[in-house]
């Protein structure tokens, strides 16, 4: 058996192409937050708003990492040392000119990374009042 079939390389070379809908579901410590990282730089490659793109986690814990680690991946002075962080720092910094236009090292909020409980809140305040929400 050949070394690509025995790693999930594959699976993680296509859940980061921009152009597909993915859910990510691996055991603890598999390296989910870094590949949502470097799926969620890529993404702002392609989109003319960072609040186009959504990210939604389970806990507020994981959406601070996320969120941490996406702006560490934006900041032009972190330099990738790690293999793995080779490949999100590079998409980091093909978006550099879109994050300065779009401010988001000094408003991180734009970066839509949340839980199912904070995006519903948001949902439910985006609401008319016509609604009756």
């Amino acid at each position: 058996m050949s070394d690509e079939l025995m790693t999930d390389k594959a699976a993680r070379t296509l859940a980061v192409e921009p152009n597909r809908s993915v859910i990510v579901q691996a055991p603890a410590g598999s390296g989910k937050t870094s590949l949502l990282v470097e799926r969620y730089l890529a993404l702002l490659g392609t989109v003319d708003e960072p609040e186009a793109i959504l990210a939604i986690t389970f806990t507020r814990k994981a959406a601070a990492e996320m969120r941490e680690r996406v702006l560490e991946f934006l900041d032009p002075a972190f330099v990738a040392e790690k293999p793995h962080e080779k490949a999100a720092k590079a998409k980091a910094e093909a978006v550099e000119d879109r994050v300065q236009a779009w401010g988001l090292r000094e408003n991180p909020q734009r970066l839509m990374i949340r839980t199912i409980d904070s995006f519903n809140q948001y949902l439910a305040r985006a609401m008319p009042v016509a609604s009756q929400l």
